[in-house]
């Protein structure tokens, strides 16, 4: 049943299903940190530089942004595509878009081991 949902007939279920993963992902992400805040009480920069260093929380933090541009960008194409009526405008919005995000995610795996 779940698989027959997320094949190419209802390309909108799968969609759906990927912003509603990229949210629970990044609900999880913001509690841990959270956690973290709380339990560790980092007050100063040599705590915070080494929480930044550990591979496994920059692996975590690139997986949150990405997380992040996907859902922004499925939520800007089902706005695009609600309110922008001309097809090629719509696209070339959409393609900057995506340009845009891209090199926000680069920027970020620089930030992060850059």
């Amino acid at each position: 049943m779940l698989f027959e949902l997320l094949t190419k007939k209802y390309p909108g279920m799968r969609w759906w299903l990927t912003q509603r993963m990229t949210a629970v992902f990044m609900a999880v992400y913001l509690v841990l940190a959270l956690i973290f805040v709380v339990l560790k009480s980092p007050n100063d920069f040599v705590h915070w530089q080494q929480f930044w260093q550990l591979l496994w929380w920059q692996l975590l933090t690139f997986t949150f942004f990405t997380c992040l541009i996907i859902h922004a960008w499925l939520g800007i194409r089902d706005v695009m595509r609600d309110y922008v009526f001309n097809v090629t405008l719509r696209e070339w919005l959409q393609l900057v878009v995506e340009l845009v995000l891209m090199a926000y995610l680069v920027w970020l795996g620089i930030i992060l081991w850059g």
